[in-house]
């Protein structure tokens, strides 16, 4: 009885270390971006103010974050579906429009002129779930080139490759 305790002790110690969350590679669009608790205190996002900012006095955030799926059949797509959801609980006069439109990856922006913020909404596929990242601007200027910007930056997040080493510097660990 003892010997089958310790073999399923170590079964389990076995899984929790190799249980990785996945990493993402990100350069931030110019220096002074740093990491600020979650406004709304989840410990699983990872949120980016421009210098001189906070989490409670912030115009423009970045917030990376991965939605681990016990469900491996869930798109990208449907997790962004339940985010703009969640977007229209908050800003109900926003008319989502679609950059990329793929289940395995998809981009939206939104604006409420309302609450005067826009954001630009990414989520892709990742190795442990879907990575959702979200540009928040709570002080646009409504033009073409914030969007266009902002997708494109939004849009180079990419998952970092565990086979490069050493680990580089524009790394997040989710």
């Amino acid at each position: 009885m003892k010997k089958f305790l310790f073999v399923l002790m170590s079964l389990f110690l076995f899984q929790m270390i190799c249980y990785a969350k996945d990493i993402i590679e990100f350069d931030f669009p110019n220096d002074g971006w740093h990491k600020v608790p979650s406004p709304d205190g989840l410990e699983a996002k990872k949120s980016y103010v421009p210098y001189n900012q906070t989490a409670e006095n912030y115009t423009e955030m970045l917030v990376f974050t991965e939605k681990a799926l016990n469900n491996r059949d869930i798109a990208p797509m449907t997790i962004l579906h339940k985010q703009l959801g969640k977007d229209r609980t908050n800003y109900p006069d926003i008319e989502p429009q679609y950059i990329k439109h793929d289940f395995n990856e998809a981009m939206v922006t939104w604006c409420s002129q309302k609450k005067n913020t826009c954001t630009v909404e990414r989520a892709f596929q990742g190795n442990e779930g879907v990575i959702l990242v979200i540009y928040t601007n709570k002080m646009p200027h409504y033009s073409q080139n914030m969007f266009a910007q902002w997708s494109n930056i939004i849009g180079s997040v990419k998952l970092y490759d565990k086979k490069d080493t050493p680990l580089p510097s524009n790394v997040i660990e989710l």
